[in-house]
């Protein structure tokens, strides 16, 4: 969708929104931090690949998050450390590598010493007014984690509301996309003003796939006026989504449970164009929520304090190397949109710099005057808010870890349904190995020659660099502690 088509799909998304405050939005000032700690507004996506945003893909449509990246800073390397919701979520809470939190399921709570010290609750307790609606993700329940959120949470949230389904139970006339719930319980917390400054977190559903699916939509549940802006729109597979690419995987990846649902949901063209337009129509309607809460922070005058920070728990794999999904650690797996604009903003433009979702906690309390729990293990962002050169010692590899040793209700064993992975991501080489393989269980990707990750040289690479992408994975591995 270019040119004129493109122009009049953005103005369609703003229909309702005022002269006045559309004047307003259309040029966020960039914020200095003054005296008051900034109200924080955390904007969670689920499912979202790197290059899944308006800003850097232009067949979507995402004009507010678009304006959002132009006014302050994106992050152009931006990574989970474990790419799977619960998991990348409790790192987010924390601050934290997966085996030290230890939640690689969705049933695990994290414990007590590790849920007192997380970025909401730290932020109330030094009073921030804190909010969390939507996904949480982190052992919420049931299948669609509708019921009310465990005690703990009530010590970290003033208010909380925490839904995972598409459309609820009783909304039969399909009525409130879980979108649409998320915006509205947002823009009530915003207008409810008081003294204290905010911290609002969203858990967006989308563009995560229904598992089970969905009887008028299939997987990838949009909402039909959003996916009707997409209807002329015809997305191109990249080399990444071809039969030489899945060929070149090693058998295990092959029969894995992300080959499954690829045959599901991308198998042919026509399916992998319908799914595709959806999951993107999805994003949409996310952007959509994101201007209206732009819009209320404006017309509430609380902008000008407020710092909007824009991610998602994971990447996506949308039938690249014939696989759908996460879990493993190549690029589009692990890679995620980072944008924060607003209050404490010193500086626009781009971070070339290697973040990671464990530095999202650190960061937050930073913004609010807080230092960092010895827990945590991420690091502070704000530096390069504020026009920093990149701190001396900053990271230049990380520890890429995923493992499901709790989830026993599938059937087959986990190994032959999601095989565990470790490994490292560095300036030019990417190293998976899977562990519980007995045979050809690593990899090794040259970006630099290769940045599709096509081509494992694992076994033809000098013998020299392997090890020491094995011993540097090892290193990492024993630094972050725990175990997996």
């Amino acid at each position: 969708m270019t040119g004129a088509a493109w122009g009049a799909n953005r103005r369609r998304f703003l229909q309702g929104t005022t002269a006045a405050s559309l004047s307003a939005m259309a040029g966020f000032p960039a914020q200095a931090l003054g005296t008051r700690r900034p109200n924080i507004l955390f904007v969670l996506a689920d499912d979202l690949r790197w290059d899944g945003v308006g800003f850097l893909n232009g067949l979507v449509e995402t004009p507010n998050l678009d304006r959002l990246a132009g006014q302050g800073v994106v992050f152009d390397s931006c990574f989970v450390t474990t790419s799977i919701c619960c998991t990348s979520r409790a790192s987010i809470q924390t601050g934290t590598f997966a085996r030290r939190h230890q939640v690689w399921d969705f049933d695990t709570r994290l414990g007590a010493d590790l849920q007192a010290q997380t970025y909401p609750r730290l932020l109330r307790q030094s009073g921030y007014r804190t909010g969390y609606f939507g996904k949480y993700g982190i052992a919420d329940g049931g299948p669609d984690g509708s019921h009310d959120p465990y005690p703990a949470l009530l010590e970290d949230f003033d208010e909380i509301a925490s839904f995972d389904d598409y459309y609820g139970e009783t909304d039969v006339e399909r009525r409130e996309h879980h979108s649409l719930r998320v915006g509205g319980f947002a823009e009530a917390f915003l207008r409810r003003q008081d003294e204290r400054p905010f911290c609002l977190s969203l858990g967006f559903k989308a563009p995560h796939a229904k598992d089970n699916g969905d009887p008028v939509m299939g997987p990838y549940v949009a909402e039909p006026d959003m996916l009707a802006e997409y209807s002329h729109t015809d997305f191109v597979p990249t080399e990444t989504m071809t039969e030489a690419a899945f060929d070149a995987l090693p058998p295990f990846l092959q029969r894995s449970e992300a080959r499954r649902r690829w045959q599901q949901r991308f198998s042919t063209p026509e399916l992998w164009q319908d799914s595709v337009r959806k999951y993107f129509a999805l994003v949409s309607g996310i952007d959509r929520q994101l201007g209206r809460l732009l819009n209320v922070l404006e017309e509430t005058g609380q902008w000008q304090d407020t710092l909007v920070i824009f991610t998602s728990d994971n990447g996506y794999l949308l039938g690249d190397y014939g696989l759908e999904g996460k879990w493993f650690g190549f690029e589009g797996s692990i890679r995620i949109p980072l944008v924060m604009a607003g209050a404490g903003i010193a500086r626009t433009g781009r971070v070339a710099a290697p973040v990671l979702n464990v530095d999202f906690a650190p960061t937050m309390l930073a913004m609010a005057g807080l230092a960092a729990p010895p827990t945590m293990q991420g690091r502070d962002l704000s530096p390069f808010l504020a026009g920093a050169a990149t701190p001396a010692g900053w990271r230049s590899d990380f520890l890429y870890e995923h493992y499901l040793p709790g989830l026993y209700h599938y059937s087959r064993g986990m190994e032959s349904f999601l095989p565990s992975s470790e490994g490292v991501r560095g300036e030019r080489y990417t190293y998976i190995r899977y562990p519980r393989q007995p045979d050809d269980n690593e990899m090794l990707f040259d970006r630099l020659a290769d940045p599709d990750e096509m081509n494992d040289i694992s076994e033809t690479a000098d013998p020299a660099l392997l090890q020491a992408m094995r011993h540097r994975a090892d290193q990492l591995i024993a630094e972050a502690g725990g175990a997996a």
